[in-house]
């Protein structure tokens, strides 16, 4: 009798927020334009734009460039320059072809969907087309060295306030541009149905977005420990909720769930788990859970915040979240196995220099598992934070990473990125880590209507594997 109840009022509040809604938005570009997405970002601190998540919905950015149109004309024009193929009923949207070539070591790229420095060639692209207002089909992908990820492909329909994704639609839920402490674009995007608003929600500017999704297959997947491990597909549900209390602060609410993989799990045994981890995936102690089989996987949470201010007209972002990898003491409202992020933008330093820093720090157990042997990950590529794949993959060391980028528009070459990295694991049993160093230069020119990149890649990681690359590339 609850359940038709709660059914009945889910429909009625559906059908009334849908009854005047408009219909649904492509996606801007996530990880693949750092040129655009620098110019979104300063939208984000001038306009005090109430999100914490991207990709963002092309509609929000729209909406929120009118009130850049005056004070900051030039960000005006660029971002409106680009947004323009997003207005027509179908268009190709990006194109890039880059060429690599590494002089030393392999490593990660950080935030490219498992790309190592020695792939040879990369390809990117996007497009959509708008079958009608309430439908839109996406295609496209990153192809790189005999691997292909369909990151831009997927289905969109719905409405404005109630719009439905299917397919290898990408999540980043955290308000930093180089690392989020839950899901980022590090590793390749799972196969997932995803439901988010891109109208924001009452005066209050409320932002939801639920996701769920299946991973790549995975051994030493284990339960029971009196039984062999076994391989098996994993899920992963993610969760967000954000408002803006002030128009200068907004404060987003975020939980990961990686579950299954092994038998059958319930729509009760996921409920269960959210509201009541503790009972679900802490064993023994003073949790009700004493059979460990039944715990139900691998929980996160993260509390955002982020502050858009302009303290004498200088406008900054100032961003920081607080993280759980476990519960403390038993306790469904503390988190244990703290990280924090903190993040620092400043997009006019001058009239033609931004400025992005940021600093995490994790306690022990972040991106590691006792049921999961291959721990929070995707294809083997940790799903949260580029510090993840710093450490051994079964390694549950803490540690620390910061990052600093300095954005430089010039008119001889249209833009200079310098890009610093560098982490920290603590002492470990596995492996003698040391702090890990990684600069990345980029040079980007205009030629006609495309731009060409030159990027050279150096560094030393944490265990002394050196590396040196450079890359160009092409990007319409």
């Amino acid at each position: 009798m609850k359940t038709s109840f709660y059914t009945c009022l889910l429909i009625i509040c559906l059908t009334s927020l849908t009854t005047k809604a408009n219909g649904v938005s492509p996606y801007l570009p996530l990880k693949t334009d750092p040129l655009f997405e620098l110019e979104l970002e300063k939208l984000s601190t001038v306009a005090k734009l109430p999100i914490l998540t991207k990709p963002y919905h092309a509609a929000t950015i729209y909406k929120y460039m009118t009130k850049v149109k005056t004070s900051h004309p030039a960000l005006y024009q660029r971002l409106n320059a680009y947004i323009k193929r997003y207005k027509k009923a179908s268009a190709i949207t990006h194109f890039s072809a880059q060429y690599n070539h590494s002089f030393k070591d392999d490593a990660l790229v950080a935030n490219q969907r498992g790309l190592n420095i020695d792939d040879s060639f990369k390809f990117t692209t996007s497009s959509f087309w708008q079958a009608n207002e309430h439908l839109i089909f996406n295609g496209g992908g990153t192809f790189y060295d005999g691997e292909m990820v369909p990151n831009n492909s997927y289905v969109s329909f719905g409405w404005d306030v109630f719009q439905v994704d299917i397919g290898y639609r990408e999540h980043w839920l955290s308000p930093t541009q180089e690392g989020a402490l839950l899901m980022s674009t590090q590793a390749k995007p799972a196969l997932n149905v995803t439901i988010s608003n891109p109208e924001l929600l009452t005066d209050w500017n409320v932002k939801y977005e639920f996701s769920l999704g299946q991973l790549e297959k995975q051994g030493g997947i284990q339960f029971d420990t009196d039984k062999a491990p076994v391989s098996g597909k994993p899920n992963l549900l993610s969760m967000h909720l954000s408002l803006q209390p002030f128009d200068w602060w907004t404060l987003g609410f975020n939980r990961t769930f990686m579950f299954g993989g092994e038998g059958n799990t319930s729509l009760k045994d996921v409920w269960n788990a959210i509201i009541d981890p503790v009972s679900n995936d802490n064993c023994g102690g003073e949790s009700d859970l004493i059979d460990c089989t039944q715990e139900f996987g691998n929980q996160q949470a993260a509390i955002s915040n982020k502050f858009n201010i302009s303290p004498f007209g200088f406008p900054l972002s100032l961003s920081w979240e607080y993280a759980g990898e476990d519960t403390r003491e038993y306790s469904n409202y503390q988190f244990g196995n703290i990280a924090q992020n903190f993040g620092l933008f400043i997009p006019y330093l001058t009239e033609s220099l931004a400025l992005n820093v940021e600093y995490s720090k994790f306690h022990t157990a972040w991106y590691v598992h006792h049921i999961y042997d291959e721990g929070y990950s995707n294809d083997k590529i940790k799903m949260g934070h580029w510090w993840g794949n710093m450490k051994a993959a079964n390694d549950g060391a803490g540690g620390n990473a910061t990052s600093m980028r300095i954005d430089w528009q010039t008119t001889m070459i249209d833009q200079v990125t310098m890009l610093y990295r560098t982490a920290t694991i603590d002492s470990s049993s596995i492996a003698d880590y040391k702090r890990s160093h990684e600069i990345e230069l980029k040079f980007k020119k205009m030629v006609k209507n495309a731009f060409v990149d030159l990027t050279i890649n150096a560094g030393e990681g944490t265990l002394g594997d050196k590396f040196l690359s450079t890359s160009v590339s092409y990007t319409w």
